[in-house]
């Protein structure tokens, strides 16, 4: 049975079973935020979105959204580094480079046979990939770097990879104007975050109770919007650090309240169990809904697409992943352990 997870001070350390069931609820959030956005987007593009409606936000959900996924990646990197360096390595080989060589190449091949509009993707785009992805899938590749960087790093301490992260995410803006260079550093300042989270769950519990989170949830809102009006676009720029660090408070406050609500709470810890299915197929199947609803059935309602939209962007990988599972195909988002596993003789397995 679930523990109290809202209290009025800081709750005693938790159980790893309700511990992973919050947690797996922020990393639905964080799934939902990331189809809804990509649906946004696509339908932005296509102007099937009414002017000016999502404009408060977007640069709450830009601050936000990446920044809590690596924070939650962070959460568990010790409880895997104490499994020894090579099954540390292997495990994000199979569990994060696998998934995101098969993907990245099925988005790259296919924006190449039908380029997006304004995207044209030629031959050598393709060969990139690995290095140069176009697609979402940057985020497994930059989360594989981190987890190298993190394994040598965090042998002096957290404090040594704290700094690193601090300082490049403070200066890397300054010097690189580019947005896939400035997110690198800025990133890896939440993934080490959640690694220093992490330790205050195991000594203290959670550190703050509902109080503490509603303000956080007034601020994750606010302080986006005021940002943005008064620096103009700041994601992955200092200024927007304490926007990030409050709206993932924000949201691990949301996660542990959202434990108590009937529905809810299964659905998010639903998305985030098959977090990584749904970032890497979600937008074959959001957007193949969108096309069938307005091509085949003329639906040009914002509202009917989105909702629909969401649902199987959501739905559809998770349908897809049982039914490879079902049939031995899950190759497309593990390494095919099953393929290279050698059977025993007869005589050595009654033995």
């Amino acid at each position: 049975m679930l523990e109290t997870l809202v209290a009025g001070r800081a709750a005693p350390a938790l159980k790893d079973t309700t511990r992973t069931a919050w947690i797996d609820m922020a990393r639905g959030m964080a799934e939902v935020s990331v189809v809804t956005l990509h649906i946004m987007q696509a339908m932005s593009k296509a102007g099937l979105t009414p002017a000016g409606l999502f404009d408060w936000w977007t640069p709450v959900g830009d601050m936000i959204r990446m920044p809590l996924m690596m924070f939650i990646a962070g959460l568990f990197v010790e409880h895997s580094l104490r499994k020894g360096p090579r099954d540390y390595f292997k495990g994000k080989l199979q569990r994060v480079v696998w998934p995101y060589l098969i993907w990245a190449h099925v988005y790259q091949l296919y924006w190449y046979y039908r380029p997006p509009p304004m995207k044209p993707v030629d031959m050598t785009d393709v060969f990139l990939t690995v290095v140069h992805p176009l697609s979402h899938l940057w985020f497994l590749q930059v989360l594989f770097i981190y987890y190298v960087v993190i394994f040598f790093l965090l042998k002096r301490g957290i404090w040594l990879p704290l700094g690193v992260g601090l300082i490049g995410a403070l200066l890397t803006p300054w010097m690189w104007g580019n947005n896939e260079i400035q997110r690198i550093p800025y990133l890896f300042l939440f993934f080490v975050f959640g690694i220093g989270f992490n330790r205050i769950l195991k000594t203290r519990g959670f550190p703050f109770g509902p109080y503490v989170g509603a303000a956080l949830v007034v601020l994750a809102v606010a302080l986006p919007v005021l940002i943005t009006d008064y620096f103009g676009y700041s994601k992955y720029w200092p200024q927007a650090l304490p926007a990030s660090i409050i709206g993932v408070g924000a949201c691990l406050a949301i996660a542990r309240a959202f434990v108590h609500v009937p529905v809810a709470n299964r659905l998010l810890a639903l998305f985030g169990t098959f977090s990584l299915e749904i970032y890497c197929a979600h937008l074959i199947f959001s957007s193949a809904t969108r096309k069938i609803l307005v091509g085949l059935f003329h639906v040009h309602d914002f509202w009917i697409l989105f909702l629909t939209c969401t649902a199987f962007g959501l739905a559809c990988p998770i349908v897809m992943t049982l039914v490879l599972r079902r049939l031995g195909l899950d190759v497309l988002f593990e390494w095919p352990k099953h393929l290279f596993r050698r059977e025993k003789p007869v005589a050595a397995q009654n033995f």
